[in-house]
């Protein structure tokens, strides 16, 4: 029997006055398949549309088949509504015209809403193309702001999408919140989740970071699941719903309303007991399983147990105990229990019993087009025959609303019992089900007309199941693809993961090597994001996919491969593999002729000629970068490769002007970059142009400013939970607190923040152990700056910054006295090595200290000729302060503002 309907559903208006007020509410109705959950919601929302005109219902449902593997899919199911992509009164759970009316009365805003404080789901989350339809679309472009739609639509839709780290998860998880948060001022919300015990692991996140973020707002989330699922765990592991469940409740109380808690316990009891009446040695594990399989139901459980005995998937030990055998199969259902289901099935014609295998061969849940099309009957007609035979007489199947696929709305079904799905299909033979799951498959191929992303995963089970591999790692791949797009990198990897054991098994030849080389590559970026650029995963992923470039001869199309395996080795410091690689990139980009392939390789070897402090041809590339540049064209690339070319072509390029000694430029182009950064709206991009303007400053030696351009950065990089950027921003605030006085605070976050860059896997720590040795000189802590300077220089490809080591490290030296000859060798090795690099504002450092440290010996006019020959051949930023030391020093014999040399010591500006 079950709990008091009435009760329940006097619970669940509890929670929506609640959430009426204000005061967002989440609950959960839980219960097996057949208790009655989708009965008692569905009564609850007809309840609260008939009590309140203002609240409204969207719904998703997980996926028992693929969901797993389809980041946030309820959540698509809900912006669908939202979005009007589906009508809420053909969907599942969403009601009735009423509530269909309700949602259009505020479509337009809905979608207003999303693109202005989500703007990153258009394109991913829901189809830009086809977001709002004819009748939104009208108002859209009379409110105005159709334009940025159709941009944001644009640009989504040429997305490869990287995901480039987990970050990318943190801003869906902001993005969804704020969204909610705002179209519930405008109208009360019933967000409904069916099935989450099916959930993704993407899911279940934005779950818990909506249920503790929402309670401001206007929401009731209400979601089902079946308890015994949750028992069963997931992969061998505890089901990850579990602890999301058991801290929701520990934060709101009771919120689970369990609609057979009696039976359930009852029928878990009966399993236990029968297991139990004779002696056994059979876990948790496989108790579990039995009561999964038969939901506690005694025929079922007593039949299926007695069948595992007599096929000997159960033996008995030396002690006379039951335990499992060697081999244990749940996929074959005892006689008996076949006997109960056949004999519903059997009632049903040839024609509708054949119709259900075919179902049962697209999964528990299925699609009425793809039944028609596999059938080569009218669509019209099989949706008739589920809802009216199969449904409403027979009770063998459900109707579950509408789907958007692609261009196409997909009418859904599924199985009333798990069990009549596995009796269908294990119905089959091996070879009908391997000829049916490749029909099912191409008619789902067929229906998305090409936009196949949406189904990858499903479309990569069925070509499994029929033995075509190739297809199904194909498929594999985009699944992965869209996955990183939706910020689901475990999704991602597993898919990428079960694509090599299939790509194992094709024949050898260049087919197999270019999929597994795409495998290889994605599982690389994918790695990066979940375990950082120091894992040893990431780096056989990406020698394996390299070694398969060589031997298929680097083809053309290996470029955007490559280009992203590059991004890498670049963040890993391996800078001299990078401009050598980069230069082979390049030849093959021209050989594509990709216009977008080879502005990136440009990027990329300019990047690495910068830290290999080759300046012209850094300059070079980068402006080649800024010359191909469209932002209309290469908006995507920031998706890809994680940054926009052309902000950070800019970017680099401010630095390289700088070290030539254009400071005045550098800064202007710094400014360009930062513009840019903001017009093509990637979150990443503007965090890392304004962590490039915090180091220009930083160069510049205008703490403040750079201190101020850090703490934006910081603010950016919380936003987007870019942990190693904030970290490097960190360091520039530390260094620039440093300077200003604040020398333990600053020297505490210097260190700190140098931790957590390495920490990220990076290889570019050569400036952040430079910086710090420069607090220490500040501070006057001579050992420890001569040991973050030694620190800086083992394993340095960074040539770029060498002469400034060279010169903090004399200046530390000079700490103590007896160190002036020492001091001097160094200081002019810095000389020497920037005029030979170019580097004329790090020559200018060099000869300052110098010209201070002749000064204290008596070799003033040495000092001030080497000075003075650096200084004549600066043409601009003539007040920067540098130039304004200089020129103090060689008028006056002393400069008022110099490098600190000495504890406590600081610039006076």
């Amino acid at each position: 029997m079950f709990v008091d309907r009435e009760e329940e559903l006097a619970r669940l208006k509890g929670f929506l006055t609640k959430s009426l007020e204000g005061n967002g509410q989440v609950c959960f109705v839980a219960g097996q398949a057949g208790s009655g959950k989708t009965a008692l919601v569905r009564h609850f929302v007809e309840q609260a549309l008939a009590s309140n005109d203002q609240v409204a219902v969207a719904a998703g449902t997980c996926n028992a088949q693929t969901g797993t593997g389809d980041p946030y899919l309820p959540f698509r199911e809900a912006l669908a509504m939202l979005t009007g992509q589906v009508p809420a009164k053909k969907a599942e759970g969403g009601g009735s015209d009423e509530n269909d009316r309700r949602l259009r009365t505020v479509l337009v805003r809905s979608v207003q809403i999303l693109v202005q404080v989500a703007p990153e789901f258009v394109g991913i989350l829901v189809p830009g193309g086809k977001l709002i339809g004819e009748f939104g679309k009208a108002i859209a472009e009379k409110v105005g702001w159709m334009d940025r739609l159709e941009l944001l639509t644009e640009k989504k839709g040429l997305a490869t999408g990287a995901g480039e780290t987990p970050a990318e998860q943190s801003r869906i998880l902001e993005q969804f919140t704020t969204f909610l948060h705002k179209l519930s001022q405008e109208l009360p919300l019933i967000l409904f989740l069916d099935d989450l015990q099916w959930a993704d692991g993407a899911s279940i996140n934005l779950l818990f970071h909506l249920s503790r973020r929402l309670e401001s707002s206007r929401v009731l989330i209400l979601g089902s699941y079946r308890p015994n699922d949750l028992a069963a765990g997931r992969d061998g592991k505890r089901h990850p719903l579990e602890p999301v469940l058991n801290e929701l409740t520990r934060f709101y109380g009771d919120i689970t309303l369990d609609l057979d808690a009696i039976p359930v316990e009852g029928q878990r009891q009966f399993v236990d007991s029968l297991l139990d009446s004779e002696p056994n040695a059979l876990g948790e594990e496989f108790r579990a399983a039995l009561f999964r399989h038969t939901a506690g139901h005694a025929l079922y459980t007593v039949e299926l147990l007695r069948a595992l005995q007599e096929r000997g998937h159960l033996i008995r030990d030396g002690k006379g105990r039951w335990m499992e055998g060697q081999t244990l199969d749940w996929s074959t259902l005892p006689a008996r229990v076949e006997g109960v289901i056949e004999e519903r099935i059997d009632r049903l014609s040839a024609d509708l019993r054949e119709l259900l295998q075919v179902a049962s061969v697209e999964g528990e849940r299925f699609t009425a087009e793809v039944l028609a099309r596999v059938q080569s009957l009218p669509e019209r007609g099989v949706v008739r025959q589920l809802s009216g035979e199969l449904d409403r007489r027979h009770r063998l199947v459900v109707a579950d609303g509408l789907a958007q696929v692609a261009y196409v709305r997909l009418s859904r079904y599924r199985f009333a019992h798990n069990l009549f799905y596995h009796y269908l299909y294990n119905s089959l033979s091996d070879a009908e089900q391997l000829y049916l799951h490749r029909d099912v498959g191409q008619a789902l191929e067929e229906l998305t007309r090409g936009q196949t992303e949406e189904v990858a995963a499903q479309l990569a089970h069925h070509f499994e199941m029929a033995g075509l591999l190739d297809r199904a790692v194909t498929y594999r791949l985009q699944a992965a693809h869209r996955a990183r797009r939706l910020s689901g990198h475990d999704e991602a990897a597993a898919h990428l993961v079960r694509g090599l054991e299939m790509v194992a098994a094709l024949p050898p030849g260049p087919q197999q090597m270019q999929l597994e080389t795409e495998l290889q590559i994605n599982l690389g970026m994918v790695l990066i994001a979940l375990h950082g650029y120091a894992s040893p995963r990431v780096d056989r992923a990406f020698t394996r996919a390299r070694a398969l470039l060589h031997d298929l001869g680097d083809p053309p199309q290996s470029a955007q491969l490559l280009l992203g395996q590059l991004v890498f080795y670049l963040m890993r410091g391996e800078i001299g593999y990078v401009a050598e690689e980069g230069k082979r990139v390049l030849g093959l980009a021209e050989q594509a002729d990709d216009r977008g392939f080879i502005l990136t390789s440009h990027l990329l070897l300019g990047v690495a000629a910068m830290y290999r402090a080759e300046y012209e041809d850094a300059r070079q590339h980068l402006e080649n970068v800024i010359a191909l540049y469209d932002p209309a064209l290469h908006a995507e690339l920031a998706h890809q490769y994680g940054q926009d070319p052309g902000a950070t072509a800019y970017s680099f390029l401010s630095r390289t002007l700088w070290l030539q000694g254009f400071s005045e430029q550098a800064q202007a182009v710094s400014a360009t970059s930062l513009k840019l950064a903001e017009q093509v709206d990637h979150l990443y991009t503007r965090t890392m142009a304004s962590l490039h303007a915090a180091n220009l400053y930083s160069y510049l030696r205008e703490w403040a400013r750079s201190q101020a351009e850090a703490e934006r950065t910081i603010s950016l990089a919380r936003e987007g939970g870019y942990g190693a950027v904030a970290a490097n921003a960190r360091l520039l605030r530390g260094l620039a607190a440093v300077h200003q006085g604040e020398i333990e605070a600053g020297l505490a976050e210097l260190t700190e923040s140098l931790f957590m860059w390495e920490a990220s896997g990076s290889g570019l720590v050569s400036y952040g152990r430079t910086s710090l040795a420069e607090g220490y000189l500040v501070a006057g802590r001579r050992a420890e700056g001569l040991r973050a300077i030694d620190e800086a220089r083992y394993r340095n490809e960074e040539a770029w910054y060498v002469p400034e080591q060279y010169r903090l490290q004399a200046e530390l030296l000079l700490l103590e006295p007896g160190f002036e000859a020492e001091a001097d060798a160094l200081l002019l090795k810095a000389l020497e090595l920037a005029c030979e690099q170019g580097a004329q504002a790090l020559e200018l450092r060099a000869a300052l200290s110098l010209a201070h440290l002749y000064a204290r010996q008596g070799r003033q006019v040495e000092g001030q000729a080497i000075l003075a020959n650096c200084y004549s051949r600066y043409q601009e930023g003539l007040d920067s302060i540098e130039l304004r030391q200089a020129r103090e020093l060689l008028t006056t014999g002393q400069a008022t503002t110099r490098e600190p040399t000495g504890p406590g010591l600081k610039e006076e500006f």
